[in-house]
């Protein structure tokens, strides 16, 4: 599933190219999609990330927001190509003469695309907690945030509600350059390894982001040019047999139905059985 960085990757190129453009068609393949079909007319005035979702703000105040969920793409095109495979929404946009296509791809059909007001967007600032990235969270309050949850950290930095953006890759390779190990409780942590969790997960999504993603074995994500990104090539834990730090045989363990990979020797475990 794309994260944080990938999001963040595709937001800033469609941005790049859409700005200013209105809609002039709009072709979907599913009743999942019939709002978007209500964007014909509408003017691109802005395109920007909430979380892991691409947010189109309209000239109107409309909003159209599209999340790419597992196997989701948005390419741009020429608008005189044939449709791809599992292409599920076909946008064309102008300004002046200028045509350009966007296709919406979607393999699994998990992603979302969805216009409407903006109560949408409303909705979406409160399903989600402050992410990494944002200047003003604070150590501090990323910690409250974490201990609010009795949980792993794992856990806690998964859940999009305590701290948004983060998902699996990104989650395990700051708690190996933070070396907590990923099941340390909520409840145990200290400021110190709040502060320094914080710069790490800070550190590898923006380092992340400056690869353009990351691209895994099954070249699902890719950005609106279509083409990969090269994060995978620097993952720090992540994927890895031996740790790069130590050496040691690095372990997987399966939390919440995700594979976690830790080093052991870097990443020591504090046993508690039970929550203070």
């Amino acid at each position: 599933m794309p994260e944080l960085p990938e999001v963040q990757t595709i937001t800033s190129d469609l941005n790049k190219h859409l700005k200013g453009l209105t809609f002039d068609q709009v072709e979907t393949t599913a009743v999942v999609y019939a709002s978007v079909a209500k964007c014909v007319g509408e003017k691109i005035e802005n395109i920007r990330r909430i979380a892991k979702n691409i947010v189109f703000e309209l000239e109107s105040g409309r909003v159209l927001i599209v999340h790419l969920a597992m196997t989701g793409q948005l390419l741009v095109s020429d608008p005189k190509t044939c449709k791809l495979p599992w292409e599920r929404i076909t946008f064309i946009l102008s300004k002046g003469d200028k045509k350009i296509g966007l296709k919406f791809r979607d393999m699994r059909m998990f992603g979302k695309a969805i216009f409407g007001d903006k109560t949408l967007v409303e909705n979406l600032l409160q399903k989600y907690g402050p992410e990494p990235l944002d200047q003003s969270f604070t150590p501090q309050q990323f910690l409250t945030r974490l201990k609010s949850k009795k949980t792993t950290v794992k856990n806690a930095l998964l859940d999009q509600k305590i701290v948004s953006g983060l998902g699996n890759i990104y989650a395990t390779d700051a708690l190996f350059m933070a070396k907590i190990h990923p099941l340390t409780l909520t409840t145990n942590l200290s400021p110190a390894q709040a502060e320094t969790l914080l710069t790490c997960a800070k550190a590898i999504l923006l380092e992340a982001i400056g690869h353009r993603g990351s691209t895994l074995e099954d070249k699902m994500y890719v950005d609106a040019y279509g083409k990969q990104g090269a994060h995978q090539n620097f993952f720090r834990i992540y994927g890895k047999k031996n740790c790069p730090n130590c050496n040691s045989k690095v372990e997987i363990l399966k939390i919440n139905g995700r594979g976690t990979y830790f080093c052991p020797t870097c990443q020591h475990e504090h046993k508690q059985l039970s929550f203070n």
